[in-house]
């Protein structure tokens, strides 16, 4: 029996609709979100204590499983429609370690792929992600921003030298 890979899975999957129906029987009700926070770098979850009303779940018109975007929406009462995608765990009554009967919906995908997948801290995955960064901020070959700083400054002090060194205010009117 051939091993199933990410490529060959449905997305989003059945459990994913089931998922969205308890959402849906949800609405009007007070609810805990645990927003996904992602960045270059880093993957986070922002678990918040402050309780929300779920106004709809709605239909998202341009899913993208890529960029994270699921195809629905949640609707909540502070003005806020956050694609599902965006959304780590979704429970009832308490916002911290709810009871698995109180998770309305949890993110399977992120929470097991990325947000407790093994990490590697090492001194060689620091440097290769030190060098990766400052590779997209100083550019990839080394020393390139220093040569172009020092090219510049010979440039103008060639430039200045080219110049007589007469000063406005001490030339002589005839």
């Amino acid at each position: 029996m051939a091993q199933e890979t990410h490529s060959d899975t449905l997305w989003p999957s059945p459990s994913y609709y089931q998922q969205i129906e308890q959402l849906k029987q949800a609405i009007g009700h007070s609810i805990f979100l645990a927003e996904i926070h992602l960045s270059a770098i880093n993957a986070g979850v922002k678990v918040s204590d402050e309780a929300r009303v779920l106004l709809a779940v709605i239909d998202f018109p341009r899913p993208d499983p890529y960029q994270q975007l699921c195809p629905h929406m949640l609707i909540l009462d502070d003005g806020r429609g956050i694609n599902i995608g965006h959304i780590a765990r979704v429970s009832i009554h308490q916002a911290f370690g709810p009871e698995p009967d109180n998770i309305l919906f949890q993110n399977e995908e992120f929470t097991q792929n990325m947000l407790f997948a093994p990490r590697e801290l090492s001194r060689a995955s620091m440097a290769r992600t030190s060098k990766r960064l400052l590779s997209e901020v100083f550019g990839d070959k080394p020393g390139k921003l220093l040569e172009s700083e020092r090219q510049a400054q010979a440039a103008k002090t060639k430039a200045s030298l080219a110049q007589p060194n007469v000063n406005p205010r001490l030339k002589r009117t005839k």
